[in-house]
C-alpha cells in the first residue's frame, strides 16, 4: 500500500488547498483576480455600511429652535398667507428665486421629488417656497414658475411681498437663513437650506438642499413631527 496515501505528507496538504481555493496553483482564477474580487466586496460592503451611517437614527424628538414670526405675504394665486393658515399643519420652508442661474433650479427639482413623496401624508404637510427676489417675482412670475415644475397648488405655497426688506428679515431672523441682495458688487446670494417647521409653527430641522442624502432625513424628520401630539413641548 503506498502510505503517501494514507498520511499525506504537508506538502500534500498545501497542494490540495491551492487546488481547492481560487488563486491556488492549480486555480483557474489567477490571483490578481482573487485579489480584486476581494477589494470590491469590501468596497460593497464599506458603501453599504456609510450609506446607512449617514442617515442616523433618531435619539429622540427632533430639538425646538425657535418660533417663526408672524408674516402675511402673498401666495403665487394672488392671496394672502399667514402663519396662521400653517398652522397645524408640518411644512418644509425654501428660499429661491426665478431668473436664478446657480442652485435654484437643482433645488426646485428637488422640492418637487419631496412634493411627490409627501403625498402619502395629504394636506398635512407642505412645502412653501419663500422668493429672495420678491421685486421680480410677482405672483404672476411665480405662478409660471411653479406651473413649469408642476408644483401642487394645494401642498406647494409660493411666497412673495412688495417689500424687499420685510422677506429679507423674515428669511435672516425667522427662518435663520442668508440671503445677500444684489448689488454692483454681484447677485443675489442665498441659502440653500430646507427648514422644517412644526405644527404649531416652530423651527425643527435644517437640511441641505443640494445633498441628495438629505431627502430621507426630511422624510423620517416629517414622520416624526406627525407623530407627536400637538400641543406637547417635545
Amino acid at each position: 500500500m503506498d502510505t503517501n496515501l494514507e498520511n499525506p505528507s504537508p506538502s500534500d496538504n498545501v497542494s490540495s488547498a491551492q487546488a481547492s481555493h481560487p488563486g491556488g496553483t492549480n486555480s483557474p482564477w489567477p490571483r490578481w483576480f482573487v485579489g480584486i474580487m476581494v477589494v470590491l466586496t469590501l468596497a460593497v460592503v464599506i458603501t453599504r455600511y456609510s450609506l446607512k451611517a449617514s442617515i442616523p437614527e433618531p435619539t429622540g424628538p427632533l430639538p425646538i429652535v425657535a418660533p417663526v414670526p408672524e408674516f402675511s405675504l402673498t401666495e403665487r394665486s394672488g392671496r394672502q398667507v399667514t402663519t396662521g393658515d400653517l398652522r397645524g399643519t408640518v411644512w418644509l420652508a425654501n428660499f429661491i428665486f426665478t431668473t436664478c442661474a446657480g442652485p435654484c433650479p437643482e433645488l426646485t427639482l428637488r422640492a418637487r421629488s419631496l412634493q411627490e413623496s409627501l403625498r402619502k401624508y395629504g394636506p398635512g404637510v407642505k412645502i412653501v417656497t419663500f422668493t429672495v427676489d420678491p421685486e421680480h417675482d410677482t405672483p404672476k412670475v411665480l405662478s409660471r414658475y411653479a406651473t413649469e415644475y408642476h408644483a401642487d397648488p394645494e401642498r406647494w405655497w409660493f411666497l412673495t411681498t412688495d417689500k424687499d426688506a420685510t422677506m429679507q428679515a423674515l428669511i435672516e431672523h425667522g427662518f435663520l437663513q442668508t440671503v445677500l441682495p444684489e448689488d454692483h458688487e454681484g447677485p443675489i446670494i442665498h441659502s440653500t437650506y430646507f427648514v422644517l417647521v412644526d405644527r404649531e409653527g416652530r423651527l425643527r430641522g435644517f437640511y441641505d438642499g443640494l445633498d441628495a442624502a438629505s431627502k430621507p432625513r426630511i422624510m423620517r424628520d416629517v414622520k416624526s413631527l406627525l407623530d407627536e401630539v400637538q400641543g406637547s413641548d417635545s
